[in-house]
This record gives structure tokens, sequence and C-alpha cells, in this order.
């Protein structure tokens, strides 16, 4: 390609656009200024490499991929788009493909801090993988169930349970038929308790004794455990009771409590649906989750969790919640947490007019609801098929399917989403997943909505959180693009919260 001077320059206009929105953490808008750039002039490695950083910064390692190699091609030398390019491996979870970026990216410049801490967490999950495939040999890897065979007693010796002199937990150890160990069970939860957590431990950055930890995750996992893959939930004829659903929260408690703050607590008459990614970016993931936790055992009518893609293993050693577990706690209570989050159900339905799921529909036509609710959920997540769909797939504005910009699910279109509701006779999808600037955002003709509730996400995007309320014949029509009458549609910012950054307690050296 021959490229004019005119088109140079007006290519570097944008690549230099695109750099300015970067400062600004705009990476959406960085994204299209650097895509200007490359339609004039496509022979600049840097303009490929740069717009795979935003992409990266999206989470949209597909096209991080493809940008950074053709980066590599114009310049076999780009060092930054062989690490952008081994990260984007990394959230596609082919650490393989990672460690040779890496190991490449060391041959050209040897000693690189970031490659070097990169390469050795991507020995780490190689490692891992294969020893848990040569435990499972010719099958599939039985897993005890941490949760379930937790014993209490194990805990009395540590020094955070002697020292701990807030409200006392009455805690049960069920044992089984064979008298083992069987799990644990609280039987004098209370707003007191969970009053005194939130202001006398985690709000002076203090933790929970890891015995009262491991009986609320215990407790919390048998709740989690008994209910179906899609719970269904019914307030149409209570106009009393109001139903909250709030999309992805990641670790950030302050802005948690805000919800409750603003939208008022768990009780008999508000039921919560939090619908998934809870844990992983923020540096408050354990708080969250065990305040989900005990409101779970407290109020387990009324609390609610769906699963999202960041409640699985890999997500969480990539992502910083595995490691602040065990900076707060210990690997014993990741673990435990691991196996809670497989045991939390995949979807929820409102109404018998409202489908809730972390991610998005099937790419396969056929899957109905009834196939939702027959999933076996208690694993980790395969790499296709529905289970993954449900936590990873996202809209796109055109008809049809489309590839996945983050190389796991797909991204489906409005036609797609209109005959699935028709056919299993719903009539909106609400999902999250996905940044949505204003909070809450109508999509595919107002048939699925993406509701995010981390608010200033990453304490870098400026978004607003979102929250939506099934409150039937009482909705506001035209609230934040509303058109339901049984919806109500709210906002809300992000609050103050000590200067912790995101990730603050990761080990990984991935620098997402």
């Amino acid at each position: 390609m021959v490229v004019s001077a005119q088109a140079a320059q007006e290519a570097l206009d944008f690549k230099n656009e695109g750099n300015e929105f970067i400062k600004q953490k705009d990476y959406s808008a960085a994204v299209e200024s650097y895509s200007k750039a490359i339609e004039r002039d496509d022979t600049q490695s840097i303009y490929f490499s740069n717009r795979a950083f935003a992409r990266l910064k999206l989470d949209n390692f597909l096209t991080t991929v493809e940008d950074c190699t053709k980066a590599i091609e114009l310049d076999g030398k780009n060092i930054k788009a062989l690490h952008r390019r081994g990260l984007a491996h990394v959230g596609l979870l082919e650490f393989s493909l990672a460690r040779k970026d890496f190991k490449r990216l060391l041959q050209l410049k040897p000693n690189e801090s970031a490659a070097l801490k990169a390469l050795e967490t991507c020995e780490k999950f190689i490692r891992q993988e294969k020893f848990m495939k040569a435990i499972a040999g010719d099958g599939d890897v039985a897993k005890i169930n941490t949760c379930a065979t937790v014993q209490l007693s194990s805990f009395d010796g540590n020094s955070d349970f002697l020292k701990y002199e807030g409200p006392t937990l009455e805690l049960t150890q069920l044992v089984n038929d064979k008298n083992e160990p069987a799990g644990a069970q609280i039987t004098n939860m209370s707003q007191e308790f969970v009053s005194s957590m939130v202001n006398d431990l985690f709000l002076k950055g203090k933790n929970l004794p890891k015995k009262y930890v491991a009986a609320i995750v215990s407790h919390a996992e048998r709740l989690f455990h008994m209910e179906p893959s899609v719970v269904e939930l019914n307030n149409a004829t209570e106009t009393d009771v109001k139903i909250s659903v709030c999309g992805d929260t990641h670790g950030q408690f302050y802005d948690v409590l805000n919800i409750f703050r603003k939208f008022g607590k768990v009780d008999s008459k508000h039921s919560y649906l939090f619908n998934g990614d809870f844990v992983d970016r923020g540096s408050w993931s354990c708080e969250v989750a065990l305040l989900f936790y005990c409101l779970k055992i407290l109020f387990p009518g009324n609390m609610f969790i769906n699963r999202g893609n960041h409640e699985t293993d890999n997500m969480n050693k990539i992502y910083g919640f595995e490691d602040e577990c065990k900076h707060k706690y210990s690997q014993r209570i990741f673990e435990m947490f691991s196996r809670s989050f497989e045991a939390l159900p995949l979807a929820t339905v409102i109404n018998d007019k409202y489908l809730v799921m972390h991610g998005g529909l099937s790419a396969d036509s056929s899957v109905s609801l009834k196939d939702y609710k027959s999933i076996d959920r208690f694993s980790q997540p395969p790499r296709e098929g529905p289970f993954m769909e449900l936590l990873w797939s996202d809209p796109q504005a055109g008809k049809g399917l489309g590839p996945s910009e983050r190389g796991l699910g797909h991204s489906f279109g409005p036609d797609i989403t209109a005959e699935f509701l028709a056919k299993n006779k719903l009539s909106k999808i609400f999902r999250s997943h996905e940044v949505r600037m204003g909070g809450v955002l109508f999509e595919h003709d107002k048939k699925l909505v993406t509701v995010f509730s981390a608010p200033n996400y990453c304490d870098s995007q400026g978004n607003l959180g979102g929250i939506i309320h099934v409150v039937p014949g009482m909705g506001v029509i035209g609230q934040n693009g509303n058109d339901d009458e049984d919806l109500m549609v709210e906002t809300f910012g992000a609050v103050e919260h000590p200067n912790v950054k995101p990730m603050a307690y990761s080990n990984g050296g991935l620098g997402f």
C-alpha cells in the first residue's frame, strides 16, 4: 500500500487523538480513533499496537491478539505488541501461547521485569493444568467440596479467632451418617452481626476470623446448592414487594454499601438479585462476597446471586480475587469460595417475564429456557456450550451471530434475542457483563437491557452504576430509556473509598 503524505498526516492526527483518549481512559473512543488512523495508513506497527492496548483494556482479547499479530508482522521488534499479545492470550486462557510471547519478548529485551513476572505466572498456570490432568487421568478430576467437608474445630487455635471481640456466631458442625464433617450451619445470623462486620471490621480495614468466614461460606454454599440452575422469582401479585436487579459490582465494596443505602436494604419486602461478577478487579472482593453471603443466610428467600464469568478459578487467578483472599485469609478459604461459586445459579426468571443472566444467549438456536434449567452447573464452566455462553456472550447491533471480541462466547443480534423471547414466552432479557456509561442501556429494540452496577469502574471509567427494580404496575416509563410499566430504572454515581487501587493484592504481574 502506497500512503500519500496527506493520508499519512491524517493517520498521525487520529493516532494522536487516540492517545489523548487513552490518557482520559476512554478506551472505546481510542479504538475508534486508532481505527481511523489504520484506515488511512495500515503500514505503521504502532497504530495496531496502540489499538491493541485500548482493546485489551476493554477485555476484547481476540481482537487484541489480531492487532498485535499485525503489529509484529510490521515490526518484529515491537515488544509492546508482544507483551500485549501475551496478556491477551492469558485473557483467552491460552497460557502456552502467552508463554511463547513473553519468552520472545525477553529475547529482545532480557530482564524486562513485567515480562519476567508475567512469564512466571504463565508457568505456574501451565504447571497447575498439567497437575490437574495428571490427577484426572482418563476421567474427570474428583474434587472435594471443601464447603461440605469443613471441620470448624481446625480453626479454633487461630489467633484471629482467639482475639475476636465482636458479636459471636453460634456455629453447628454438621456431620454425615458416618459422623464425618459435612459443613457448617450458623443458627443466629443477625442484622446486628452484619452491621458490626461492616462497620467495626471491614470499614476499619480489619478481617473476620477465618473460622467465621469458613462457616459463612459453607452455610451459604449449601443454600446456593439447594437452588435450581435457573431460579424463579415472582412478585406479580405482591405489590408491596420489590425485586432489585444489580449488575457487576467487582469488589467495589463502598459502592455496594451505597446501593443498599440509596435503594434500601435486603428484607422480607425487598429482594435483591446480583447478576454475577461480584469479585475480581476491585480490592474489596472478600468484603463484598462475605456481605452477600451473610445476607443470603439472613434472608435466604430475598437475597439471590447469579454466577458471572468472574466467579471462576481462572478469572480469580488472573484478576486478583485469589491473591486478595490469600492475603486477607488463606488459600483454604479461597478454595471454599471457589466451591461456593460452583453452586451459584446460572440464571433467574422473574414473574415469568424477565430472564436474567450474566452474559448472553446460546449460539444454538434450539437451546431453550428448559435446557438452561437442566444444566449441571456444579463445576468450572466448559470452553463452549450454553453453560459458558450464559456467562460470556455479548449482544451486537447487527442481526445474526458474530465472533466475540473477548474470544469466549459470541455476539448475538436483536433477531436472536427476539426469537428466543418469543419461543420461551418471555418479555425481556436482563444481562450485565459489560460497562455501560449510563449504568443501564436498553438494546435490541428494548427487548434486552444491560445493567452494570460498578460506577467509575476500576476507578477509571467515569461510568454511572445502574439498578433495575421490578415493581409490577408501578414502573416509570421513559426513565433512563425504560418502556415497561413494571420496571423502575435508576442510576447512581461512585462514592469515595480509601486510596487502595484495583487489584492491589494481585501478584500475577499481568498488568490488565
